[in-house]
């Protein structure tokens, strides 16, 4: 982890909070931001961009935030998807970009997997991706001490999978992607290299694979 990239993203959660409501495009859509929710970025296209869905599958995106990820597997033809994050203003902006955009999806508050007993084909999570500690809600977008987000979606994804389910996990390389592999490893997965895509700032965002 650099200092710049700490800087950019101590920046961007200031801003987050301090913005009002606005419209982005990414990835196709034209959605809705809120305040204190991560708008979305190359992290966020890539996976939308990567993510192939058979029609009739249900998909679970969990750390939703806008939504973006969860409605575009709608859009692909899931039959059910479930959107969950921790952060209440993100659920009520996934909430309203499903109306926005008139792609129905269940959107639920729930820290990673919570207590929601449901087995789907694919599971999605776009991760904090630095060690730092979350002093305010909106700062788990960026933040998560010891990756111990990272690891409950490791330990839990297995149940939450039917059979020949699969799950992807995205990732920067400004969160170092040796630990993540190192991480997954512990838990008895390898990460497995799906998609890549450069950002404006010149970190590079991937999406693995969890194979086990």
């Amino acid at each position: 982890m650099s200092k710049l990239s700490l800087k950019l993203q101590a920046k961007s959660l200031k801003e987050m909070a301090a913005r009002k409501p606005y419209t982005k495009k990414l990835a196709g859509f034209e959605y809705s931001v809120l305040p204190k929710v991560y708008k979305g970025s190359t992290d966020t296209e890539l996976f939308c961009k990567i993510l192939k869905i058979k029609k009739g599958q249900d998909v679970w995106d969990i750390g939703t935030g806008t939504g973006l990820i969860a409605l575009s597997a709608k859009q692909k033809g899931a039959r059910y998807v479930l959107a969950t994050d921790l952060n209440p203003d993100a659920i009520k902006n996934a909430k309203e970009n499903s109306k926005l955009l008139g792609l129905r999806i269940d959107v639920r508050q729930a820290d990673v997997f919570g207590s929601i007993n449901k087995k789907v084909d694919i599971i999605t999570f776009n991760p904090p991706f630095t060690n730092q500690v979350a002093k305010q809600r909106h700062e788990i977008s960026f933040w998560d001490k010891d990756h111990k987000t990272l690891r409950r979606f490791f330990s839990g994804m297995p149940k939450h999978l039917k059979p020949n389910g699969k799950a992807f996990v995205a990732w920067s390389s400004f969160g170092d992607v040796k630990k993540l592999r190192k991480i997954g490893k512990e838990c008895g997965f390898i990460l497995k290299e799906v998609g890549k895509q450069k950002g404006k700032r010149g970190f590079v965002y991937y999406v693995f694979e969890v194979i086990y």
